[in-house]
């Protein structure tokens, strides 16, 4: 009994950290998934100060030193990049999934989603958004796709999306596309859907933010914590990037949500120079921790 007792303390006690809330639990407890925009365009997008292969390295270098179980990559545009990721984390990550929306002998190139996972996953369905308001966005064919796993006994599903952004009709409707082709068609009691992406939507825009929960029918999403800031319930007002968890009555919990720092701080700017306005994305990265029952 007194060894029971001893269990339960260690498993639910916390400590906090810079404002933040650890929970100390056995890793193999929780699923850990990371979501990122990595920012490589096609080759035929020419950013010299881009530094795409150089990026490339230091950006498998982050997956292969960190214990993630999922990753959920957005602009994995690049061939030649992408099949290399998915070389150097083969032994990681055996399974890779997207990117869906690929067309061959096209000038039109693919939705850029690609996921990575250390455990067979079940492609769903994916699909692409109908409207789009700019030509690049067109020439990417974006969209989303679903994914289903399961982890401890517990299934879950996963949607990797990358939305267009202004104007917010636009994004609006590709919010709503979303709902309608893949959370309702899927959407059982019990599995939890987890929905991670560039959704290109400022999260202190409190108008545009509200419809996007609304239109994913989410409710009360957590606040995530910053690492860039060490305190809670912080997040930078130019933030795009999230991770939003619809439960469907399951009990799985979020023991941590977090923006991320990954190598050298660096000051948003419309030039996108590697080392000096932006890091090894234009994007920071956001992960989530979940607890299964």
């Amino acid at each position: 009994m007194k060894n029971a007792i001893v269990i339960f303390i260690i498993i639910f006690s916390c400590q906090f950290s810079k404002g933040e809330t650890t929970y100390l639990l056995p890793e193999n407890d929780t699923l850990k998934i990371l979501s990122w925009n990595i920012h490589m365009l096609p080759y035929f997008y020419v950013y010299t100060k881009s530094k795409k292969r150089k990026r490339t390295k230091l950006i498998i270098n982050e997956f292969m030193e960190r214990d993630y179980n999922i990753l959920v990559l957005q602009e994995t545009f690049h061939r030649r990049i992408r099949n290399r990721i998915k070389r150097k984390v083969k032994k990681k990550y055996p399974y890779s999934y997207g990117p869906p929306n690929k067309k061959y002998f096209r000038i039109q190139t693919n939705s850029g989603l690609t996921v990575l996972s250390d455990r067979p996953l079940i492609f769903k369905k994916s699909i692409r958004f109908s409207e789009s308001y700019s030509w690049d966005n067109r020439m990417a064919r974006k969209g989303a796709m679903l994914l289903q796993g399961e982890f401890n006994g517990n299934i879950f599903q996963i949607i990797d999306t990358h939305t267009e952004g202004p104007p917010a009709i636009i994004n609006n409707s590709q919010f709503h596309e979303i709902y309608d082709g893949l959370i309702e068609p899927f959407e059982r009691e019990n599995i939890p859907q987890i929905i991670c992406g560039d959704f290109n939507c400022d999260i202190d825009n409190e108008k545009q933010f509200s419809e996007l929960l609304k239109l994913l029918h989410i409710e009360n999403p957590e606040v995530h914590y910053d690492e860039r800031y060490g305190e809670t319930d912080k997040v930078m007002k130019e933030n795009v990037d999230h991770i939003f968890v619809r439960k469907n009555k399951s009990k799985v919990e979020i023991i941590r949500k977090r923006t991320l720092l990954f190598g050298f701080d660096w000051v948003y700017s419309l030039k996108k120079i590697f080392g000096k306005t932006v890091g090894y994305s234009d994007h920071y990265p956001v992960d989530i921790q979940l607890l299964f029952p």
